[in-house]
């Protein structure tokens, strides 16, 4: 497994077990994220209760969702993450499946960091 920086590490765990509360915890307040699909945004949020709000509706679409990290580089305050997503629909998603499926996805996840929380979450995949 990579070297991923502590807080985007503690991050990925908490996202893998669900666990809403841990995944805020090494989030700065003025969170940025953005999910991008090609040159499509799908989804973004700016602050952390956006950031909740977000995560909480991920949480409830997927009955079982993980990010295996593949390959990461991490330069000075950024780390860039090569992930495969796999995951269970829980509820029909437009695009991505029916309740049920079984959904995997591969792409590249950055993070910024500063004063040792996440500033900048950038998923983007095909």
């Amino acid at each position: 497994m990579p070297i991923l920086p502590a807080p985007v590490a503690a991050y990925l765990a908490a996202y893998n077990t669900r666990d809403v509360p841990a995944m805020l915890a090494g989030l700065d307040r003025d969170i940025t994220f953005q999910d991008l699909a090609g040159d499509c945004v799908t989804a973004e949020a700016t602050g952390l209760a956006a950031f909740e709000e977000l995560a909480r509706a991920g949480v409830a679409a997927f009955a079982t969702r993980h990010q295996a990290v593949r390959h990461a580089i991490t330069v000075a305050d950024t780390t860039l993450a090569e992930i495969d997503f796999t995951g269970t629909l829980r509820i029909d998603l437009p695009g991505l499946g029916a309740a049920g499926e079984t959904v995997n996805i591969s792409g590249a996840t950055l993070f910024r960091l500063a004063g040792g929380k996440i500033t900048r979450i950038v998923d983007q995949h095909p």
